[in-house]
């Protein structure tokens, strides 16, 4: 595997005050972007390389509705390092959270291979990468077979912090899991330039019409929780099909109203990621909801119609 498969935690219900976005920051917001994986056609899964047309072809179609992508690696053989390279050239207006894939395997103390990768490609393209987001879900609070200790994502963080060119213009942070946002975060919190968690009202078991409440509830209870540093939701969505879960029920329809309510809270939000552009057929290895979380299906046809609204499309975005 060479990216991580999504596992979530259970978020509850819960409230607090928002918190507006650090000051100072190169970073303004909030801005809404999409979380981004290229394996959406038949037969395609982490590993596959992936043509050129393949994701000029994801590019433009994510680019006229977002201005914000997130990767989850840069590995060669699946041409994930090429994501950045073609932005650049044919979609210059694309700002890149460049994903790393963590785990036991693939860190600084045993194979720098995607640090590295990510590293360069920050370096080399300052324009387009505007962020590092080391590992996603990958400390033991995740369901993942190869979890990495808090002490060595805190090594990898400092690994790239220190190689990277344009300090201060790219944020270096990684993507946590709920629980792992509340067990950790202190400890990790010293060591990013935000505050990265992935939250889903739907594994909660949330009934559609509290979700948006539910998300909002746990972005400030975050804000308050790490004061002083940016909190950026790195994944949330809602499913369009597979079993009801609890009160959570997969529909286009409710994955419309989710998606939807997201775009007109942004302001309650801060700068959020949505899981997924594209539906991902492999991901059905994962659970029934698995391959049915893009706002877009795996030919690249929208689900239902949406506006992002122009600040949340990167109006106010980053400043360099």
């Amino acid at each position: 595997m060479r990216i991580t498969v999504k596992m979530r935690s259970v978020p509850g219900l819960l409230a607090g005050l928002m918190l507006l976005l650090t000051s100072g920051s190169a970073f303004a917001g909030p801005y809404l972007g999409i979380n981004y994986g290229p394996f959406h056609e038949s037969g395609q899964h982490p590993g596959t390389p992936i043509t050129d047309s393949q994701f000029l072809s994801d590019l433009g179609i994510i680019s006229e509705k977002f201005t914000y992508i997130k990767t989850y690696g840069d590995d060669a053989d699946s041409r994930l390092d090429q994501v950045v390279p073609l932005a650049k050239t044919h979609f210059p207006k694309l700002k890149i959270y460049q994903g790393i894939f963590e785990n036991s395997d693939y860190n600084s103390s045993a194979d720098t291979t995607y640090l590295d990768t990510a590293i360069s490609l920050a370096n080399n393209y300052p324009q387009t990468v505007i962020a590092v987001v080391v590992g996603n879900e990958c400390l033991d609070t995740d369901v993942n077979s190869k979890p990495i200790s808090v002490a060595q994502l805190i090594a990898d963080l400092q690994y790239v912090r220190t190689r990277l060119k344009n300090k201060g213009n790219v944020q270096v942070t990684t993507s946590l899991g709920y629980q792992a946002a509340v067990s950790y975060g202190a400890q990790l919190k010293p060591h990013v330039d935000s505050m990265m968690i992935n939250i889903y009202p739907f594994y909660g078991k949330v009934p559609i019409g509290g979700a948006i409440a539910n998300l909002i509830g746990a972005y400030a209870m975050f804000n308050k929780l790490f004061n002083g540093k940016q909190v950026i939701i790195g994944e949330t969505g809602w499913p369009s099909a597979g079993a009801t879960n609890g009160s959570s029920v997969p529909s286009v329809a409710n994955e419309a109203t989710f998606t939807k309510a997201i775009f007109a809270n942004a302001n309650k939000l801060g700068s959020t990621f949505v899981f997924i552009a594209l539906d991902q057929p492999w991901l059905s290895v994962q659970d029934s909801w698995g391959a049915h979380w893009g706002l877009w299906n795996s030919s690249g046809n929208l689900k239902f119609p949406f506006t992002v609204t122009k600040q949340a499309k990167g109006a106010t975005g980053p400043v360099h």
